[in-house]
This record gives structure tokens, sequence and C-alpha cells, in this order.
């Protein structure tokens, strides 16, 4: 007898969503998908047009409900070093929530598994790095504009070490529960670029 299909899209989404970033892209076939969404394969086929397709959902549902509501301080008009330190805040809570199944970035553990030749998918990755790339140069600049330290090549190359720094962040969190140590990488993080940027160090992070 064929499965029900789940009560929504984002329902179903949702379920896949925590299936791949528990295991990885790769290890996810379609029967673990119908037993985790407890959709039919062939509703699944109907719906999605394969797990590629259906991944392609997950990734554009996780950029919706992890990663906004935790970088969409930095993305809002005058964002500058605190909204950065607000977004650190943001992951440690989320690590602080739920210790014990904590997977780390979504995008960076399908970038560890994936090949240049999944084009389509690389393409959506590469999107998530952007759009983090852009939120924090447009914060850095913001706050550079009170001091005028740094030129438009020094904030660039601060966003990008910012930006390899959060990643580094995201990947040691992925089945920690130190959250003492995280909370010190942060303020590391938040003191470098106060004293490169010349400002006082943010204080409560």
């Amino acid at each position: 007898m064929a499965r029900a299909k789940s009560p929504s899209r984002h329902a179903l989404v949702d379920s896949a969503l925590k299936l791949f970033w528990k295991r990885g892209y790769h290890r996810v076939s379609m029967g673990d998908l119908v037993r985790e969404t407890g959709v039919s394969r062939g509703s699944l086929y109907s719906d999605f047009a394969g797990k590629e397709a259906l991944f392609h959902a997950c990734l554009d549902r996780y950029q919706e409900t992890v990663v906004t509501p935790a970088f969409g301080v930095v993305e809002t008009k005058g964002a500058g070093l605190a909204e950065v330190g607000q977004y650190l805040d943001n992951l440690l809570a989320r690590n602080a929530a739920h210790p014990d199944a904590n997977t780390g970035c979504l995008v960076l553990n399908t970038l560890a598994q994936i090949t240049p030749q999944e084009s389509d998918t690389m393409t959506r990755l590469s999107a998530h790095g952007r759009r983090l790339h852009k939120g924090l140069h447009q914060a850095l600049w913001q706050e550079n504009q009170k001091h005028q330290k740094l030129d438009e090549a020094e904030i660039e190359a601060l966003a990008r070490f910012t930006l390899i720094s959060i990643q580094g962040l995201w990947a040691q969190s992925r089945g920690s529960s130190d959250s003492a140590a995280l909370r010190q990488y942060c303020e590391t993080l938040l003191s470098l670029l106060a004293s490169r940027m010349g400002v006082e160090p943010l204080h409560g992070t």
C-alpha cells in the first residue's frame, strides 16, 4: 500500500532537510527519504523529479529557516560590527539549544561531499557563500565609516577573513557540546575585528 502524502510541502521538505543535514546528501537514498517523510516514492518523484530536486528545495528551506533567522541581522540597513556579534550570538544560541543534534552547517557539509560536476548543486552552495560575504562586507564597510581607518581592499580582505573564520566556527561546532570554547572563539574573532577597525571591543557576546 502506498504511503499517504505528508500534510504539506513544508513538512515534507523539513523532514528531508533533517535527514540530509544529519547524514549528508550522498548517504541518503530515495528509500531513506520515503521512510523519513512518510511519502511514497511515486509521490516524491511527482513532486520533485528526484533526490537532487528535493535536496535543492531543502537548501532553499535551509536559507529560510536557519540562515535568515541567524544572519538576517547582519543584512539589515545600517548593520555594523555589533550586528556581526549578534549573528555569532545567534549561532551560539542555536548550538546551546541543540547540543546533542548539532550537525554544523548544511552547506559546508555538502561542499565537502560533492564534486564540481554536480554543477546545479554547487551553484546553489556558492550562492550561500556570496550571501554571507555580501552581508559581512556591507556591515564592515558601514562600521568603517565611523573612523575611516581601512580602505576598500582592506575591508574586502577583512570580510573574507571573517567569512572563513565563521565557516571554521560552524565546522568546529559540528557535534561539539563545548559552548565555552565556541564562545571564546567568537570573542576572539570580534576582538580581532574591533582592533583591526580601530573601534572599542564589543562586550556581552
